[in-house]
């Protein structure tokens, strides 16, 4: 029986009220098991329910404090993004005081938003534009407008106005009503200021165009659109009308000087200068009363907003066109009457030359047969005025060479020290017979071999040291080459010849240089001489790059300078020594991978030979353009570039390959070979982007210098 029946029924029925009524507490215990196990169903749902209930209370919090983290970070972004913005966002009540700004207000003016909250927009607005400011909020409130679009001036905090666009539109609140404005600021001060700039500059380009002297033009393909006064003044016309909307062809003969239709000519000028930019001629134009006049033309090809225009700067060549005719018919008669002058100087002096090449050989045999002893003395005299009178001689054919423009210099391997010293050797007995001490000093930097003309240099030195031992009575003579700097491949020296001679009077110093002068009058009747060789020596040294200087002191001696630029010879390196196994004493340039452009199969067979012997792989191109085609495909270390070659020769190939993109095709040394060294070969191979060059027939020592000298 059920616990809850079998306690009330002990508390009120007897034993026998219990049996006499037992099927009816039996009935009654069946039912309260059946609500007892319905009771238990309802607590196990109960149960179930509140555990659901509980996990989604847990869920929808979760979902809240995620939801609210989002928005929370999103709003923070969203501040930080519009903080950061240049452009200031703002946001007002329609009688424009502040509601929102962010931080980029505190930049353009300098007030912080915290103060500009506390007031309201036209107080910031200069007060020319607040009727414009209040005018464009009328248009927004009655609905003309739904955005307004401004330029205004803003208050900086430094007491100034910027300039500033203003974009706004009306805002709502929830119930639909107007409650203000929302937009933004932009700073345009530059831009304000470039405006004006660029108006003022509008203004005084009209002023220059209209006022000035030169004459200018405007216009579109070869027809006249604008034209100032000068233009006007320069073709005979009064009015603009009358000049304006014609062509060239119309103030222009029918042939240009060249042959050329003036109408075809002019638009390929015109063509030009779009493709380049610019275009600059000569022209032949026609005034208004049919005169032809010369000109020259500048066409500048200039962008508008819708079309191109040509910019022409016109100068008048007449009086140019007459002073060059002058000039030209002034330099012929000079030019005339230098040849003249040179062609007269040297006839006459080889003329001279010949008797006296009899007169110095005649003394010479006869001083050979046994003279007596009073026509030795004779024979002495007639010898060294001989030998002056040669002397005289060959200063004039000098000088008239150079004055001629016909004096060259060689560019030869000569041995610098021993130049030197034999110069030095020959002036020796000469300073010993006066009594003279005759020294030399040569730096020791001065490397072995260098690149010259030593003939020049000689005549340089022994005219300068001639006259050291001529106006020297004692003491000493002394030849010094100093090394002062090297540039590139070149050295400039100084050489200092040194005397304590007469020295020269400081006011007679600067004519010493000039032709045909000397310091004194009675030098020439004292020492001799034409007063050449001073000016010969400074012309000679002009030609290498140099110049001539003087140090003197009267009775105390004097010293000449002379500067000069010279090259290093190849042959100042280490000497190579071609033999069969020199490879394995140098392997500077083993393993390089070279490229040989060459069409002679001979040449080709030489330096495939040399390369072979120095470990260094190559491939052949028969022509330019093959050579150009295998730099694209392989890496190459090196290029030896024949200069003419069939299809395309060395010249092109080589500015082909500067021309390609990549850093490499840059950076290879590319090396001529060249059967002329002369100095235009040179200057085209540098100007075609090439390093440097070896001349046929090709050395292997200079081909191995070469190498070794652009190994990457």
């Amino acid at each position: 029986m059920h616990r809850l029946l079998k306690r009330q029924i002990r508390k009120y029925l007897s034993e026998e009220d219990q049996l006499k009524y037992k099927d009816f507490l039996q009935t009654i215990d069946l039912a309260y098991c059946d609500f007892d196990d319905d009771h238990k169903q309802l607590e196990l749902i109960l149960e179930k329910s509140s555990q659901e209930l509980f996990k989604l209370n847990n869920e929808l919090k979760n979902t809240l404090a995620k939801r609210t983290l989002e928005v929370k970070n999103a709003s923070e972004r969203l501040e930080t993004v519009v903080s950061n913005i240049t452009e200031v966002i703002f946001q007002s009540d329609l009688n424009g005081k502040w509601l929102y700004l962010n931080s980029s207000w505190e930049r353009i003016t300098g007030f912080t938003v915290e103060e500009t909250m506390q007031c309201s927009i036209p107080d910031f607005l200069h007060e020319e534009d607040v009727s414009c400011f209040s005018s464009k909020l009328k248009e927004l409130v009655e609905g003309i407008k739904l955005e307004c679009s401004s330029e205004v001036r803003i208050a900086h905090i430094d007491g100034y106005y910027k300039w500033c666009e203003v974009k706004a539109r009306l805002f709502y609140d929830e119930e639909g009503t107007i409650a203000g404005l929302a937009g933004s600021m932009k700073d345009v001060s530059k831009r304000k200021d470039i405006e004006k700039e660029k108006n003022l500059s509008e203004q005084k380009f009209k002023i220059l165009f209209e006022q000035s002297s030169v004459a200018y033009l405007i216009s579109k393909e070869d027809k006249f659109i604008e034209c100032n006064q000068a233009c006007l003044d320069l073709f005979g016309f009064e009015n603009k009308e009358d000049f304006i909307d014609n062509y060239v062809s119309n103030f222009s003969p029918q042939y240009q000087p060249n042959g050329k239709l003036s109408a075809e000519l002019s638009k390929e000028k015109i063509l030009v200068a779009h493709q380049k930019g610019k275009n600059k001629f000569d022209w032949i134009h026609v005034k208004a009363d049919g005169t032809e006049f010369p000109v020259e033309v500048f066409l500048n090809s200039i962008s508008l907003i819708d079309e191109n225009v040509i910019f022409v700067v016109l100068t008048d060549l007449s009086k140019r066109k007459r002073f060059e005719q002058e000039l030209i018919v002034a330099k012929e008669k000079a030019e005339q009457a230098s040849r003249a002058k040179a062609q007269f100087l040297s006839t006459m002096s080889h003329e001279i030359r010949t008797p006296m090449n009899a007169v110095i050989g005649v003394t010479h045999l006869l001083s050979q047969d046994n003279p007596r002893e009073d026509q030795i003395s004779n024979l002495n005299i007639l010898k060294l005025s001989a030998d002056n009178l040669m002397a005289l001689i060959n200063d004039i054919l000098d000088f008239s060479k150079i004055e001629a423009g016909k004096a060259e210099l060689e560019k030869i391997d000569f041995n610098f020290r021993n130049l030197i010293k034999n110069i030095a050797a020959s002036f020796k007995l000469k300073s010993k017979e006066k009594g003279l001490d005759f020294t030399i000093e040569i730096d020791p930097r001065f490397p072995k071999y260098m690149l010259g003309d030593p003939t020049r240099i000689s005549q340089i030195i022994s005219n300068l040291a001639d006259n050291a031992i001529k106006f020297t009575d004692r003491g000493y003579i002394k030849i010094r080459a100093n090394y002062l700097y090297s540039k590139g491949e070149n050295i400039r020296l100084q050489f200092e010849i040194i005397d304590t001679g007469i020295g020269i009077p400081k006011d007679k110093v600067h004519q010493i240089f000039d032709s045909f002068s000397q310091a004194d009058s009675n030098t020439t009747r004292l020492y001799g001489g034409t007063g050449l060789g001073l000016s010969i020596t400074c012309k000679l040294a002009e030609m290498m790059n140099g110049k001539v200087t003087v140090e003197s002191e009267m009775n105390s001696g004097t010293t000449f300078f002379v500067e000069i630029d010279l090259a290093v010879s190849a042959k100042a390196n280490t000497k190579v020594n071609f033999t069969s196994d020199y490879h394995t004493e140098d392997t500077s340039i083993k393993g390089l991978h070279v490229l040989i452009a060459e069409d002679n199969p001979v040449n080709e067979m030489i330096i495939k030979q040399f390369l072979t012997k120095w470990n260094v792989t190559y491939e052949v191109a028969k022509n330019g353009s093959i050579a150009l085609e295998k730099v694209k495909d392989a890496k190459f270390d090196m290029i030896l570039m024949d200069l003419q070659m069939p299809e395309m020769d060395g010249y092109h190939a080589a500015k082909n390959i500067r021309e390609l993109g990549a850093e490499h095709f840059h950076n290879i040394p590319i090396i001529a070979i060249t059967a002329s060294a002369f100095n235009e070969i040179r200057t085209k191979v540098m100007e075609a982007g090439m390093n440097d060059f070896v001349t046929k027939p090709i050395n292997p020592e200079e081909l191995y210098v070469k190498l070794k000298k652009y190994v990457p």
